[in-house]
């Protein structure tokens, strides 16, 4: 017998955060920091600091007085960096009774045909791809999820704590977690993984997002639902040490202590080509909160460089629930995650699989639930599904094509985000299933096509990207494209734009800045990393500017050694290295080709910014000259960029000839670096 509850969306999934604080001194806490290598780690553990290892070298620590231990830490050469430890929380067609094909029967399973999943089903139902939930664990036994979907996981979180100070913990729980077992003591992430995986076709309760899904249970959370930035990072990286191809964040925390730690993580999972989707958190019961303004943790920890998905929550009619953050630098995508648009009174939430603590040994609960916590899984199991369906896409693919194919709702979130309207705050749209898993098909990977409206577009990974005619000039110039009808090309969802290739000069018709075109994204160049490239303003096409911004903003372009400047008032020509600069006399100015060069003439206080080299030495010859000063007979070759004396034997044994010897002057000489010399 399937028994409800109801009271889920008031106890789990809404989070509820302390206000900001700042460090007082004497507080204690946890901080975590990354060590630039083992030895530095190693010398720390040896001063008596009782560190933890995280993971690599990245450890943990309680401290009494968390920001005198910062400050002495991060004054060392060897940390890369140290923060406090953030407190994460939870945010929170098959034949199964709860199933239905009617988005308006919100007793059931309606966000089901809201996202088209039942269609998608005719294409794909998942086989063995790994999603982690890094949560609460997983109940294994329950009635849904008794199948051996849920495989062995890993758990790391702080089991008890000091009774009044819950940055003291007594107890830690670190290991392997076996397959088919409970390991949940607070049922969100029971919640979470019936919502991705439930077993379909069983006649019980209802189905998940994808049938043939395998669940990895990562405990990191306690009982409470509260666990460490770190914990969650340890888990991250032992799923994906494990085969995870998907890794589900329902959790959340205010601010951003612990960003550098989790940062390291899904970087880590990322370049290993897993897929991070987490919730965009519930900060508000009224309106959530902008992320732009107020940025909070996992959803905002990739540094702004779309390795996470972040995922704000719609009611049934496609707005954007109350308590669902928002904002266009964390969001992404928008999936159901609620039923009514005031709902914490309400009971039409997205149906699940729940393990209640104080009932044990029942493994046949489902709760109503609602938050971005139930969204994400969603999007979660999604993924999975694509994977299964298009195995040789990279996650870079899976990620664009995911947000691709969403279903426009701009028309429903013209408000309800502070005041204002929702469009662009709330991802690129609504998540359908059956778009992200369609096979486009009429034309092969690679194709050319030209719209009705003599727009051009490429097929590349199951998706159309535009194609402007400056690029298609560059990059196509002997390919003719096909005419296509707007009804095919709508099959295919639409992509980013083909960027200009690398080494481009391109700016906007209307502004003088010049970009670089490097891995897709334009960088902006000063006028000293232009020159130092050795660049020349004829090379630059200017472009317009509807087109400029479908290339996205990358880092400035780094200023090149070897770029050479002086002062406008000064004829002294200098060389950038390594940052500093370096004085050049006129005989290396001449023998490195310079002459040719464009030379950046700078303002005095400009050219100031750039420090003189630490040792004030002259910018070498090229190795293997042969100088003297004119007040000295000691002949000096040059290697490894500094002056070796010569004894006479040396001088002969090289077979050098005095003839090649160039005379400088003495003071030249003497500003060259110095090494040992050659004796033989």
């Amino acid at each position: 017998m399937r028994k409800f509850f109801s009271f889920l969306s008031i106890l789990s999934l809404f989070l509820t955060f302390l206000p900001g604080f700042t460090l007082a001194a004497n507080e204690p806490g946890v901080l975590v920091v990354k060590f630039k290598d083992s030895e530095t780690a190693a010398a720390w553990q040896g001063r008596g600091f009782p560190m933890e290892q995280v993971y690599d070298n990245i450890y943990r620590f309680t401290t009494s007085d968390i920001s005198s231990a910062r400050d002495l830490l991060i004054s060392e050469q060897g940390v890369e960096f140290v923060e406090q430890d953030n407190q994460l929380h939870l945010e929170a067609n098959a034949a199964d009774p709860l199933f239905v094909l009617d988005e308006n029967e919100l007793t059931k399973q309606w966000y089901l045909p809201k996202i088209q999943i039942h269609q998608a089903w005719n294409l794909a139902v998942g086989n063995n791809i790994i999603i982690a939930v890094v949560d609460t664990g997983i109940d294994a036994r329950h009635e849904d999820l008794n199948d051996g979907r849920v495989i062995k996981g890993y758990s790391s979180y702080c089991q008890t704590a000091a009774q009044n100070d819950p940055t003291n913990c007594l107890i830690r729980v670190t290991g392997e977690l076996s397959a088919g077992v409970n390991s949940d003591d607070n049922g969100h992430g029971t919640i979470v993984a019936g919502l991705i995986g439930a077993i379909p076709n069983n006649n019980n309760g209802m189905a998940g997002v994808n049938w043939n899904v395998k669940l990895m249970p990562i405990k990191a959370l306690d009982s409470h639902g509260s666990g460490l930035a770190s914990d969650v990072s340890a888990g991250i990286r032992w799923a994906t040490d494990n085969g995870a191809k998907v890794i589900n964040l329902s959790i959340g925390g205010q601010g951003l202590d612990g960003v550098g730690v989790l940062q390291d993580a899904i970087t880590y999972a990322y370049n290993k080509g897993v897929l991070i989707v987490a919730a965009a958190g519930n900060d508000s019961a009224e309106s959530g909160v902008s992320l732009n303004a107020t940025p909070v943790l996992p959803v905002c920890a990739d540094g702004g460089q779309n390795m996470v998905v972040g995922v704000a929550a719609l009611d049934y009619l496609d707005r954007k629930a109350k308590f669902s953050n928002y904002g266009s630098n964390c969001v992404d995508i928008a999936a159901p995650g609620t039923g009514t648009f005031i709902d914490k009174q309400q009971k039409q939430g997205l149906v699940s699989t729940y393990y209640d603590p104080t009932r044990p040994g029942e493994q046949d609960l489902y709760v109503y639930a609602v938050g971005t916590s139930v969204a994400a899984p969603l999007v979660a199991g999604v993924a999975g599904l694509m994977m299964s369906i298009f195995p040789d896409l990279d996650v870079k693919a899976i990620r664009e094509r995911l947000l691709a194919s969403v279903d426009n709702v701009d028309a429903e979130n013209q408000s309800g985000c502070n005041g204002g309207s929702c469009v662009g705050q709330i991802g690129r749209g609504r998540l359908n299933a059956f778009k992200a898993v369609s096979e486009s098909s009429g034309f092969v990977s690679g194709a050319i096509l030209r719209a009705p409206d003599n727009s051009l577009y490429l097929i590349e990974r199951g998706l159309r990207r535009p194609l402007s005619n400056f690029v298609y000039g560059q990059r196509f110039s002997g390919f003719s494209a096909q005419a296509a009808t707007a009804e095919q090309l709508n099959i295919y969802p639409l992509g980013s734009a083909v960027a200009p290739v690398d080494g481009s000069l391109v700016k906007s018709s209307d502004n003088p800045t010049v970009y670089l075109m490097e891995g897709g994204t334009r960088q902006a160049l000063s006028y000293l990393s232009f020159i130092s490239r050795n660049l020349r303003f004829e090379s630059v096409t200017s472009l317009p500017n509807v087109e400029m911004a479908t290339y996205p903003l990358g880092a400035d372009a780094p200023i090149l050694s070897g770029a050479l400047l002086k002062a406008s008032n000064h004829p002294a020509v200098y060389v950038l290295n390594n940052g500093s600069r370096q004085l050049l006399s006129f005989f290396v100015f001449q023998q490195r080709g310079f002459e040719g060069k464009p030379i950046a003439v700078l303002d005095p206080s400009d050219l100031g910014r750039y420090p003189l080299h630490p040792q004030n030495i002259l910018y070498p010859p090229t190795d293997g000259t042969l100088i003297r000063g004119d007040q000295s007979a000691t002949v000096y070759v040059f290697e490894g960029s500094v002056r070796r004396g010569l004894t006479l034997s040396a001088f002969q044994a090289r077979g050098y000839n005095f003839g090649n010897v160039r005379v400088v002057p003495q003071s030249e000489v003497n500003g060259y670096a110095i090494g040992s010399d050659l004796l033989n």
